[in-house]
């Protein structure tokens, strides 16, 4: 089975080659990065946010074969984008096994910002990234790394703000949705009941964690473990064995 992985606001996909050595035989990695970072650097941001979803359906087709079983994994940005990236392999013929989507509270964007990205200064911009635990460590201390990481930060929120405004956010898909959260997560606003529920024809389950917004990295094996065991499940059902 492959694992679609798609980053988070200011991230890189690259984060995902990690789990390569924390996985079964069974389940193939695939980072899906975005341009203008990791090993799409050259390459200029998107210039919205269905330009972004054109690009990784693309590439998420070019990297399955006919009847290949897949499923999805996006942390905060990434799960936001891997929805409407399933809702695109649907209309092509391809369904995911299940929809991994961690660090989202609700599957629409709420404006965490004062202003649209593109408006802001990047010390306003630094300044509302609180909400998600602030500048990571590495970036903060590093002059060169700031000047890096803002550009692709802003495109990030400009990406989440054009798709709030371009897309409906409403329109179900077919695959059952695995929602993973911190308990700590300030950015990660709760959805009322039945709203997750209403987007997946198959069925939801929510999963919460120890930690903020970056809970995963704390919490890995267990999420690792979770994937294993519903991918395995998913695997079962469509007759393969271990």
């Amino acid at each position: 089975m492959k694992l679609l992985c798609l980053p988070h606001a200011g991230g890189t996909a690259s984060r995902y080659y990690r789990w390569t050595s924390l996985v079964p035989p069974h389940i193939d990695i695939v980072p899906l990065e975005l341009d203008g970072r990791g090993d799409r650097m050259d390459r200029g941001f998107y210039a919205s946010f269905a330009e972004a979803v054109d690009d990784l359906t693309r590439r998420a087709v070019a990297a399955l074969e006919p009847g290949d079983p897949f499923a999805i994994f996006g942390h905060s940005m990434g799960a936001y984008i891997a929805l409407e990236l399933e809702r695109r392999l649907e209309s092509l013929g391809f369904r995911a096994d299940r929809l991994f989507l961690s660090g989202r509270g609700t599957p629409a964007y709420h404006h965490v910002l004062s202003r649209p990205a593109r408006e802001l200064s990047d010390q306003e911009l630094i300044a509302g990234l609180d909400a998600y635990g602030g500048l990571p460590e590495a970036v903060a201390r590093h002059e060169l790394m700031l000047t890096l990481f803002l550009p692709i930060i802003r495109a990030d929120f400009y990406l989440l703000e054009d798709g709030a405004k371009s897309i409906d956010e409403r329109v179900p898909v077919r695959s059952p949705l695995v929602i993973l959260n911190g308990k700590d997560d300030a950015s990660a606003q709760q959805a009322p009941p039945g709203v997750w529920e209403a987007l997946s024809a198959s069925g939801v389950e929510f999963h919460s964690y120890a930690g903020g917004h970056f809970f995963i990295d704390e919490n890995l094996s267990s999420i690792i473990q979770l994937i294993v065991e519903k991918s395995k499940r998913g695997l079962e059902k469509d007759g393969v064995s271990f």
